[in-house]
């Protein structure tokens, strides 16, 4: 997810001049949906239909999708919009694939011309695959990997690696391998995205590699040099060996995405840029001592003075 090139520096890369490129014809309001990972059309009332249930619901960037010009071999033409359930899908094969409003996709409207196999940049994000059991375009970035209303389990990534445009500026912060303290087998991570205009996807996982099972809490924060805060919380149960017992399998890993929008990432972003990122995970049989203990040592290793003075965008 590293920034390497700008979009419009990657003119090489994608095929044609720069001249090109800045002509050709392109269409936004397409995004990300956080519920069943699909790419979907935003720009209608009717948000479609999403296999997670209800309609879509949009997180992340604004996409702006170049359409109705000829493929080279970094730009795959044959990419349309569902008018029934709202999705980008592939109409290159016979078979349509599966719609999460019934049947197979029906195609309207352009002919999307999708770059791939470039490096991803500030802004222009990788991770995008085709679904080879729907043939959606999803988000292949996060270790869930949707709803897929061919079978109704995750999607399956084939083919090419797609990197699509957008118009945000983004930042990203990690905060390593995480663990505890006093021998409790409990481990775990924290990844922030935060972009200019404020949107943010935290994304954490965590693991009990006992015999017992445990209950934990993750905190996290962002501070400026000038010591503003904004904090995470996520919270949840894990299962050791014990749960497994006789038979079964325990669930050992918890595995949790989060986007959300908050005007201090877009006022401050500048100095979130050169702030600090810090995590803890902390395990206990009570949670709410937990998740305090946490997240006062996140914000302590930030530098911010309390927890009260910090602005809290994830509490779960």
């Amino acid at each position: 997810m590293a920034p390497i090139l700008a979009w419009a520096g990657a003119a090489s890369e994608f095929g044609g001049s720069k001249e090109r490129q800045a002509s050709m014809p392109n269409q936004n309001d397409w995004r990300f949906c956080h519920k069943c990972n699909c790419l979907f059309f935003n720009g209608f009332a009717d948000k479609g239909v999403c296999d997670a249930g209800g309609a879509h619901e949009p997180a992340g960037f604004n996409f702006d999708l170049p359409h109705d010009e000829p493929e080279n071999e970094h730009a795959q033409a044959a990419w349309r919009f569902c008018g029934k359930c709202k999705c980008m899908f592939f109409d290159g094969f016979p078979a349509k694939g599966s719609c999460a409003a019934t049947g197979p996709h029906e195609a309207q409207g352009f002919v999307f011309v999708l770059p791939h196999d470039i490096p991803a940049s500030e802004v222009a994000q990788g991770d995008w695959r085709f679904c080879g059991k729907c043939m959606a375009m999803f988000f292949d970035g996060f270790p869930g990997k949707g709803a897929c209303p061919a079978d109704g389990g995750p999607h399956a990534a084939q083919g090419f690696n797609f990197v699509l445009p957008h118009h945000d500026e983004v930042h990203d912060y990690d905060s390593g391998q995480l663990s505890v303290d006093g021998g409790l087998p409990l481990s775990g991570s924290a990844h922030l995205v935060i972009t200019r205009s404020g949107n943010f996807t935290l994304s954490t996982h965590a693991h009990d590699a006992g015999f017992d099972n445990i209950h934990y809490t993750l905190g996290a924060a962002l501070t400026t040099p000038a010591g503003i805060a904004v904090t995470f919380q996520q919270s949840g149960g894990l299962e050791g060996t014990s749960a497994g017992l006789p038979f079964g399998t325990p669930r050992r890993n918890d595995d949790k995405i989060v986007t959300g929008h908050n005007q201090i990432l877009s006022d401050e972003f500048d100095a979130f840029l050169n702030g600090t990122f810090v995590a803890r995970i902390g395990g206990s049989d009570v949670l709410a001592d937990a998740a305090e203990k946490a997240l006062e040592d996140a914000l302590a290793q930030a530098g911010a003075a309390a927890a009260s003075a910090a602005t809290a965008l994830v509490v779960a």
